[in-house]
């Protein structure tokens, strides 16, 4: 009783592990016109959890080879809460200016992939806990955006997705579970049945229209309607 009731408490707090490495930037915007260079760092957030990498100094094309930086969440930050890296210019003396951001949906990596194998991670407690395969890895340069500017270089990142099996054979949930948008019924496929539709499947205020936005930046309103546009998307697929 004591470890199965241990199993059902660790997948309810921790069903999965994500874990980001920023390995670079390139063609990054000149923030110190006195020197015609950069001092970037890298801010890595998911949910309530913020990391940051070391000052790059003086250099438009940084390589930061950060550690690791893991963040331990449940399936609904997973779903919801898309992974934001925020690229900065470090400022000694004012505050650090923005230089872009970088949005990264996490349900492509909940998806099981092709040949994988359950592996087991064993707790400190002893229960075991069957694993998708390793994880999934996703990996490349994406752009840097900024909603006053457009985009405004590269970053390179490394991102693994670990997700738990569900234990619990009475919990519900939708990770790993695929939506797609077609304009008509693709080729060699039929429609069993219209499910029918939904209205007002979530709903959420317009941040632009709150009494932060009177003393906020232009382009702190815009991030704030991105990331809350991001969120839904995640909440109305997860709630389908």
């Amino acid at each position: 009783i004591h470890f199965y009731k241990r199993a059902l408490y660790l997948i309810k707090v921790m069903p999965g592990k994500v874990k980001v490495r920023v390995v670079a930037g390139r063609n990054l915007p000149v923030m110190d016109r006195s020197s015609d260079t950069t001092d970037a760092f890298a801010e890595v957030k998911l949910g309530d959890t913020t990391f940051k990498t070391d000052v790059y100094r003086k250099s438009l094309n940084p390589a930061w080879n950060s550690d690791w930086f893991k963040f331990e969440v449940d399936d609904l930050e997973l779903q919801d809460e898309p992974l934001q890296i925020r690229i900065m210019d470090y400022d000694t003396y004012s505050a650090n200016d923005a230089i872009g951001k970088v949005y990264i949906d996490l349900n492509p990596l909940l998806l099981p992939q092709p040949g994988q194998r359950p592996v087991s991670l064993t707790e400190s407690s002893g229960v075991s806990l069957p694993v998708t395969g390793g994880g999934c890895v996703m990996s490349g340069w994406l752009p840097v955006y900024d909603t006053m500017h457009g985009i405004r270089g590269e970053v390179q990142i490394i991102v693994k997705v670990e997700l738990f099996s569900d234990l619990n054979k009475f919990r519900q949930s939708s990770c790993g579970v695929q939506f797609f948008c077609s304009p008509e019924v693709p080729e060699g496929f039929k429609a069993q049945f219209l499910p029918g539709f939904v209205e007002e499947l979530v709903v959420n205020d317009d941040p632009e229209y709150k009494w932060i936005d009177k003393i906020r930046t232009p382009r702190a309103s815009n991030e704030a309607r991105q990331l809350l546009f991001s969120k839904l998307s995640g909440e109305v697929r997860r709630k389908i």
